[in-house]
């Protein structure tokens, strides 16, 4: 193990924060996605790191249902895909953490074959994009050039295509190509769609609770419960900078001052934690629900299952004239528990309130910020709307039954979709770095992320890693992905209707 002597940083996590040190300890409380893979990753390179964190998920395990959690990396399960439209470097980075997943599983001891408890991590059950009209849309055309650019498009197969077709039969994937017909069409039209096989889902919270153990065996301290949350940042003025403020550590709320040097992987909190990232990101909420299937429904249980029914994700309307994605929707096979997960995407809500008085970037005084837990619970009206419509067409037998349960889900997006791990420049002496902006589609990397952003919290711009110029600090970046909208846009969930 390297041996290092350096001074101690915080990794600050929203309802986490994490404190780690980069040459003497590392302290963090972000025990979701982000923090978890970078603590790892810094431990293993001979960093002390402490984890500090206000959630008790040393009791609950990451139980997606115990009542306070919030975190989006607390779920039942996420989309694992490389589909990417023209982002190779998402596209690359996705499959490298493709590998990553079945090695775990592999030294873990479970396999596809040997999995009868469900305790894979990884599930390789394909995924169905399926289109909005009867031929292929023009995100889908890229996704599939850049597929074929790195020698991968035998493992896409369009329905619509007779040569992939029997490609799918010949490789036991066409079961998974399913036809689904398109509303009020006469004569009767089918969706197009392809079929994804390298594509499934990661089981999110079953993940964070196996990397927990990792950090554990590895060294790294946990702190829970308030002496693991953090009232404030400390500051100090800068003598190797002058004019400048470097951070010198955190204050937890039991009180205890820790003099460390500063990470902030907060998620959807990371903006309150850290205001100068209030251009970068903006907190948002995704639409959540749940069917329940009862074992006994042995039909239901059966064509739902992981085995037989694929990832499905819905563009329900074609991209705009502006090139924007619009109407995202997808549904997850049943968990073992009997659970189909649903999301809708395609409004991402926002929650505008005043911001604290300094706050370097506002939209009408306001930003962001994510509603309390028990204010999650309850889904738009537009929401509800698209979901059930989503139900009716894709899985029939649910249409008028009972959502089993509802939840807003808080990401934390980016101005460009792509996530934020960089030195702040606004503090002196490489004293705060970011580790943040996952705007939903951070939890499939849980495995790679950190040693990536490792690498660029040792080295900065003279680190390796083929992401760092799309994760560095951009400042001139235009805000788009939504965060232009601001308060009154049409995803502020102040002027959404609730059924």
């Amino acid at each position: 193990m390297q041996v290092t002597e350096n001074k101690p940083v915080a990794i600050i996590g929203g309802a986490y924060l994490a404190i780690c040190s980069v040459k003497e300890s590392i302290n963090k409380s972000i025990a979701g996605i982000f923090g978890l893979s970078l603590a790892v990753e810094l431990r293993s390179k001979g960093y002390p790191v402490t984890v500090f964190d206000r959630n008790a998920y040393d009791k609950t395990g990451y139980d997606p249902e115990s009542e306070d959690a919030q975190a989006a990396s607390v779920d039942l399960n996420k989309i694992l895909r490389a589909s990417y439209g023209t982002e190779l470097h998402y596209q690359r980075l996705a499959l490298e953490s493709r590998q990553a997943w079945v090695a775990c599983d592999k030294e873990r001891g479970i396999s596809e074959r040997n999995d009868q408890d469900d305790r894979r991590l990884f599930v390789n059950g394909g995924m169905l994009r399926v289109q909005p009209t009867d031929r292929l849309g023009e995100l889908e055309k890229e996704t599939l050039a850049s597929m074929e650019r790195d020698g991968l498009r035998d493992t896409q197969f369009v329905k619509s295509s007779p040569e992939d077709r029997h490609r799918a039969e010949s490789l036991g994937w066409k079961s998974k190509l399913l036809d689904f017909e398109i509303p009020d069409t006469e004569p009767g039209q089918t969706y197009d769609a392809v079929l994804d096989s390298l594509a499934g889902f990661v089981r999110c919270s079953n993940a964070c609770a196996y990397w927990h153990k990792i950090a554990v065996a590895k060294g790294v301290v946990f702190r829970f419960g308030k002496e693991g949350a953090v009232e404030s940042l400390v500051k100090a003025p800068s003598t190797l900078e002058p004019g400048k403020e470097k951070v010198t550590g955190i204050r937890s709320e039991d009180g205890a001052l820790h003099v460390v040097d500063t990470v902030v992987a907060a998620g959807s909190f990371s903006t309150q934690v850290l205001p100068n990232l209030s251009y970068h990101l903006e907190s948002s909420a995704g639409s959540v629900a749940t069917l329940k299937i009862d074992i006994n429904q042995t039909e239901l249980w059966d064509k739902y299952s992981p085995g037989k029914f694929p990832v499905i994700t819905w563009k329900a309307t074609p991209r705009d004239k502006a090139g924007k994605d619009t109407g995202s929707i997808y549904v997850l096979p049943r968990t073992p528990e009997g659970y189909l997960k649903i999301g809708y995407r395609g409004i991402k809500f926002t929650n505008f309130q005043p911001a604290p008085e300094g706050t370097p970037f506002t939209q009408d005084g306001k930003w962001s910020v994510p509603l309390s837990a028990d204010q999650c619970k309850t889904l738009p009206e537009p929401a509800i709307q698209a979901i059930t419509e989503f139900v009716s067409i894709f899985l029939p037998e649910f249409e008028g039954v009972p959502f089993s349960s509802t939840k807003l889900c808080w990401y934390t997006d980016s101005l460009d979709n792509s996530f934020v791990i960089d030195y702040v420049p606004d503090y002196a002496e490489k004293s705060v770095f970011v580790c943040t902006g996952g705007s939903g589609h951070g939890a499939k990397f849980l495995p790679v992320l950190g040693k990536h952003a490792a690498d660029i919290f040792e080295n900065g711009d003279k680190s390796t890693t083929y992401m760092r110029p799309f994760w560095q600090w951009r400042p001139d970046a235009p805000r788009r992905n939504g965060l232009e909208e601001g308060p009154g846009g049409p995803r502020d969930i102040s002027h959404a209707s609730f059924l």
